[in-house]
């Protein structure tokens, strides 16, 4: 029964330590790239959804296995460079958590704005480097939908 609790507390421990680190990360990437969200959702942008705009290959080939079924919340609490907008209330930005790669090597970090007829997706690909990830690319899809 003790070793049941150690394991418990242990796997407790683990995922507010994982949780951290992805908001540490996403901050730190925004901080030094002037990345500003405006009107941040709570409700995330899983990377799943950007198969939408590009081949599942694309992902793999970068040694990125793109999570199905994947369910979490965004604490906004949490995320710096965030400001509300009120006069754009049909506007909204959703992030994901960071994606790593099986060698955890490279992330991937999505941000998806949308705003009415608007909408524009960015990946980021970071890179680690001497115990950081820094951006090394990214790719962006934007869509307009006009009557």
């Amino acid at each position: 029964m003790r070793n049941l609790i150690y394991l418990i507390i242990i796997f407790a421990f683990i995922s507010c330590v994982e949780k951290s680190n992805d908001y540490e990360i996403i901050n730190t990437f925004f901080d030094e790239h002037k990345i500003s969200v405006k009107n941040l959702s709570s409700e995330p942008f899983y990377l799943k959804e950007g198969l939408e705009y590009w081949k599942e290959k694309e992902f793999t080939d970068l040694n990125f296995e793109i999570i199905k079924n994947e369910k979490y919340q965004i604490d906004t609490s949490l995320v710096k460079n965030k400001y509300t907008d009120s006069k754009s209330i049909f506007c909204k930005t959703r992030i994901s958590k960071p994606l790593f790669s099986k060698d955890r090597k490279k992330i991937l970090l999505a941000v998806d704005e949308n705003c009415g007829s608007d909408k524009r997706l960015t990946i980021y690909l970071l890179k680690k480097d001497k115990g950081k990830y820094v951006y090394e690319t990214d790719i962006n899809s934007t869509r307009t939908y006009r009557h």
